[in-house]
Parts: structure tokens; sequence; C-alpha cells
């Protein structure tokens, strides 16, 4: 009987120091617990400016079970990732599996147990961080307004980290997206899906070298990918008569029981306007964006131009 395949999605770029440990972990894997599948791990390198390029292809020629893809320039790990799902040939497809290891690689084997089950969809979300609390704040936040604002059912914390089936992988190649938000497009899909909880680690190895820039850009194109704009508006509109309400409140018992010199009404017009134009500008500022991304959208499309693959084929 022949053995189903699994194919794992590792994004890479600049991780000279993490490559090989990554490939012996996966080969390890499927040595072991998951001998009675067959897998291919496909990394696809955003034109790295280290030794990372020869690593690969040297890793790749000793063994037929990586497949390389080296992009032209640095289209950023979403669209590398995306680009990188046409080559997968699984029965079932781990979207992504970081080079550095954050994400535990021994989840795997949970991801194909429960695929096994029935599942078109086994997903890693996370529990907790090894990071900075400013880091972490951040990444809650973002998460937080994900699932407000998202427009159809998306599970609390999730990550790249994700277990499809082909089927699944089928319809999301089918998504004509010039920046496609990679961990959400399985549940627009399917609702058949299980989690799993676990820790995001710290690096062993090197640094990301993922700017803010980058980070800020991703977390804009996902809120912009699952939400309306006008939902937003409705919710800081909310928003802000709630706080105008209260606000109004409190000045009108400051001012006319406890401060009479100051002129009244001054204070409560001045914060106001200064208020009110920010959530303008605000408001403003993300449907700019939205008309932005409509615009990329119909526009030519900025394909991943792939400059080399080893064992693709």
């Amino acid at each position: 009987m022949k053995k189903k395949k699994i194919s794992i999605i590792s994004p890479c770029y600049n991780e000279e120091e993490s490559i090989i440990d990554c490939c012996e972990v996966i080969k390890k894997l499927f040595k072991n617990e998951l001998n009675n599948y067959e897998y291919e791990h496909i990394i696809a390198d955003n034109s790295s400016k280290d030794n990372s390029q020869n690593i690969l292809e040297k890793i790749a020629k000793n063994d037929s079970n990586v497949r390389v893809i080296i992009n032209q320039k640095n289209y950023g790990s979403q669209r590398s990732i995306f680009n990188a799902l046409k080559y997968a040939k699984g029965d079932a497809i781990v979207l992504y599996m970081p080079i550095d290891l954050q994400e535990p690689p021994s989840l795997i084997i949970d991801f194909v147990k429960y695929w096994e089950k029935g599942y078109d969809i086994v997903y890693g979300f996370i529990k907790d961080r090894e990071q900075s609390f400013f880091m972490k704040t951040i990444t809650n936040f973002f998460y937080f307004l994900l699932n407000i604002l998202s427009t159809s059912k998306i599970p609390k914390h999730i990550s790249n980290f994700q277990l499809v089936d082909k089927t699944i992988l089928k319809e999301m190649l089918n998504v004509d997206d010039k920046t496609p938000f990679v961990r959400i497009l399985p549940f627009a899909i399917s609702d058949n899906y299980y989690g799993f909880g676990y820790t995001w680690k710290k690096r062993l190895k090197g640094k990301s070298h993922e700017p803010y820039s980058s980070m800020f850009s991703t977390a804009i194109n996902a809120l912009i990918s699952v939400s309306s704009p006008f939902r937003i508006v409705l919710y800081f509109g909310v928003l802000v008569a709630f706080f105008s309400i209260m606000f109004s409140l409190f000045s009108f018992i400051q001012l006319y029981f406890f401060r009479p010199d100051v002129g009244r009404g001054i204070p409560l017009i001045i914060i106001s306007v200064f208020f009110l134009s920010g959530v303008q500008l605000f408001v403003l500022g993300f449907i700019g964006e939205y008309l932005t991304s409509i615009n990329n959208q119909v526009r030519f499309k900025d394909k991943v131009v792939v400059k080399k693959t080893i064992n693709t084929e």
C-alpha cells in the first residue's frame, strides 16, 4: 500500500545558522514517529543575502525529500509561503514550519493524527509567548482586532502553523489575492477543524531578519483581508459616542460644581476637536489603506518570480 505524503512549507530569509537544524528535526520526525508517511520539505528562500542558499543547495543534493525554491527577490513571508504551496504534492500540507523552530515540530505528529481522524484543518494556537512584554502586548492587541473585526469565524490566536487537507489547499490556491494572509484562508473554506495550543519559543540561534515595517504591513493586510472598513467606522463611531457622553458628564460635574471659574465649555470643545480629528484621521487612513489594497489587486499582478528550484520536478 502506497504511503500518504505530508508536505511541509518553510519560508527562509538569512537563516544560515538554523537551516541544518530544521531539516534534521523534520527528517528525524519522519524517520521515527511518522515513519508510515512519506514527506517533502519545501523551503522557500526569499533571496537571502547570507550563505543560506548555498547551504540549501547542498542539503537538497543529498536529500531528495528537501525541495528548494529560491525567489528572485524578497517578497515577504506570506507571499513566499503562498507561492511555495503551489509546489506541494502531499495528501496533507503543513502550511508553515519556521526554520528557526519557534513552533514545536513535534506538534506535527498530533496534526497528522487528527487529520487522519477526518479533520480538514488542524491548527496551532499560541497560548503563551517567550518574548518581551511590549511585543506580547502588541501581538495580543492584533489578535484582538483580528477577531472582533473579522467577517468570518476565526479561532483565537491562530498561527500559520497549520495542517490542511489537499482538498483545502486546492481551494486556497484558487484565491486571487496579491497579498494573501495564509493563516485565515483555510477557515473561509471549511469549519471542520481542530486546534492545539502551544508556547511560542525563543529562537535558539540567530535573530529575526523581518523588520518591524514588514510586520506592520502584514498586520494591516491581515485586517483588511478579513474585515470591512465600514464595520470599523461603525465601531469607532459607537466608541466615540460613548466616550463623548461620559466626558460630557464628567466636564459638566467638574465645571458646574467644582470649578466654576473655568470658562464653561472651552475645555470640552478643545478636547473634543482634537479627539474627533484623531478619529477621523484614523478612519480615513484605514479606508485609504483599503482602497490602496483594492487598487493593487486590480492592477498588474506583481507575481513571485522564482529564480531557481531544486528537487521540485
